[in-house]
């Protein structure tokens, strides 16, 4: 099971990495904060991605949990903080790309990925192989802009599994 915050989203319905992410996860869960900012109001944006992750909320291949306790106040955006404490209350995974959401999130030992480490595991566990491992790559950094020393971090990252 992992939380995933708004831009882990976008950036995965963007790259169309989903299925990878749950089976690496097997549950994506997004908080009611995330299904408001990433699906209604992409969708009243004629946003391609919202209509995709209505879909796959329908299937049932992203549920959304409702978050009913008081949220700790971390100065994040709440989508970012009920995934913070949603993830603290359940004791699992969670995935956000803001550096100082996953700067916070980590003081509370929380396990935070980023979707350039999923695509490591991914390949690690043999969910795809050099060329899906390539095309995702690239698509992480058309949709998440990464920095280049990121990129470089995870072509060597990806050097060192072989």
């Amino acid at each position: 099971m992992i939380k995933i915050d708004a831009s882990s989203l976008i950036i995965s319905l963007k790259m169309d990495f989903i299925d990878i992410l749950t089976q690496l996860y097997d549950e994506m869960i997004i908080t009611e904060a995330i299904y408001k900012e990433v699906i209604i109001n992409g969708k009243k944006k004629g946003k391609q991605e919202a209509i995709i992750g209505e879909k796959l909320i329908k299937e049932k291949k992203i549920t959304i949990h409702k978050i009913d306790e008081k949220l700790m106040d971390l100065t994040l955006g709440l989508g970012e903080t009920e995934v913070i404490h949603n993830s603290i209350n359940n004791k699992c995974l969670c995935m956000m790309e803001d550096k100082k959401a996953k700067r916070i999130a980590e003081s509370y030992n929380l396990d935070v990925r980023k979707i350039s480490i999923s695509i490591l595991e991914a390949y690690q566990n043999k969910f795809i192989d050099n060329a899906e491992f390539e095309d995702y790559l690239m698509k992480w950094v058309k949709f998440a802009s990464p920095s280049y020393e990121e990129v470089y971090f995870i072509k060597k990252m990806k050097e060192l599994l072989k």
